[in-house]
């Protein structure tokens, strides 16, 4: 490598001439050890929105085997397909990144992969990603995967999660995104119908963060605001809906009122006592008529809720039938004897299928492990023993499919063998 036109290529970078700092990485290489002119190269060609020309160069500095920083060029190399508009392939260049495990920003490509699987619609494992990114203990500003995590939760249809989310990254005291994080807490309170915290959420977002509302917030802060002010409901009188009272003495009430005198006067004691014997008993066949219907309805009520909270808590547990064990050892048996594995994936094209279960060894045996369980997703952890090396940890995630369970994802678990953060 040239030195001297490497260095002119560090002032101009400095200087934020990136085209020259550019061509004079490029033209500090010489064929030998050039991992970091063109991993610098790469950098000013993406300051420069020259993606494909930055996602080139990044490849040529892979071409250095000795080349230390190959981990941080693998996820420069994601970031600049996604933003070349190839997300796709994005995430082999980012999953190359993480499986180094002496990658000291894993929070990078977390973040960089999760965007990619958002682009690509997989929302469940984009959020999983910046879930991950959040909480990399090596991430400064953990504020911005937890936005990211609130706009996956919200695609997801989960505005509750999102809530949390946001709420997380407004209280990042670092994070400089903190009135876009307001303003998106508004939103997920406003998917809720929870108008007042989502009024003061976007309040704050101007007043205290200083952030500029978009249309769409400003249209639902607006929104807020006048389902806040409009006048509570009241059935009855009072709101009109009912005509008023006639509250003028009726001259003929008391003429209502009054039992025929000849038939009063005419019963015999005996007559009086015998209707009242009738009276007492049509009320005590009213009573126990009554108490038996409640009685039912009751019974009924009790066992209706207890089913319902039983099956509330084994949805919310995570069971299901096929449970999630059952559809990984017949993915993993099926796999071993080379049969179709089709029918344990779900929501996962054919050929994204056969590259997921490309990550697995063929001739293998296999041991599972935990098993992470909630609502709609569920995560299997897979020991695979080959014949000879160290054995393997995979993360089989799974999602609800009506009340079973099936896959939609296969991943390395690089934090089971000490390589995660």
């Amino acid at each position: 490598m040239d030195d001297a036109r490497f260095q002119q290529g560090v002032e101009a970078y400095k200087s934020r001439d990136f085209r020259v700092a550019a061509r004079e990485f490029l033209g500090a290489t010489t064929g030998n050890n050039d991992g970091l002119a063109y991993h610098q190269a790469g950098n000013a060609l993406m300051r420069l929105k020259r993606y494909d020309d930055a996602a080139a160069v990044y490849r040529k500095a892979l071409n250095d085997g000795e080349y230390e920083r190959r981990s941080s060029v693998q996820a420069n190399l994601g970031a600049a397909l996604v933003a070349g508009k190839h997300p796709e392939e994005s995430l082999a260049a980012y999953q190359a990144a993480l499986d180094d495990p002496g990658y000291d920003c894993r929070y990078k490509a977390l973040q960089g992969m999760a965007g990619a699987l958002l682009e690509l619609g997989h929302a469940e494992k984009a959020a999983d990603s910046y879930r991950m990114a959040a909480l990399d203990d090596a991430n400064p500003d953990p504020g911005k995967a937890l936005n990211n995590l609130g706009l996956a939760y919200m695609s997801l249809g989960r505005p509750q999660d999102a809530v949390e989310a946001y709420r997380a990254a407004v209280d990042m005291d670092r994070y400089a995104g903190r009135g876009k994080a307001s303003a998106n807490l508004g939103m997920a309170y406003v998917a809720l119908g929870m108008h007042e915290k989502a009024a003061r959420a976007f309040e704050r977002a101007g007043s205290e963060f200083d952030y500029e509302l978009p249309a769409a917030a400003v249209a639902a802060f607006e929104a807020s605001t006048e389902a806040l002010a409009r006048p509570e409901v009241v059935e009855g009188w009072r709101t009109g809906e009912l005509p008023p009272l006639d509250m003028t003495p009726r001259p003929d009430i008391s003429a209502e009122l009054q039992e025929p005198v000849s038939e009063f006067f005419t019963r015999t004691d005996s007559d009086m006592k015998a209707s009242d014997r009738e009276e007492r008993k049509r009320e005590r066949v009213e009573r126990r008529s009554s108490r038996n219907v409640w009685l039912t309805v009751a019974v009924w009520s009790a066992v209706g809720i207890a089913l319902f909270g039983v099956l509330a808590f084994a949805w919310l547990s995570g069971i299901g039938y096929p449970t999630q064990t059952m559809t990984v050892t017949g993915l993993l048996d099926a796999h071993a004897e080379g049969a179709s594995v089709s029918e344990y994936w779900v929501a996962v094209p054919t050929a994204d299928v056969e590259k997921e279960m490309g990550n697995l060894p063929v001739d293998f045996t296999y041991e599972l492990g935990a098993v992470e369980r909630s609502a709609k997703t569920s995560k299997v952890v897979v020991t695979v023993m080959l014949e000879t090396g160290a054995p393997l940890t995979y993360q089989v995630l799974m999602v609800r499919e009506g009340v079973g369970w099936k896959v939609n994802g296969i991943t390395n678990d690089w934090r089971s063998t000490g390589g995660g953060s």
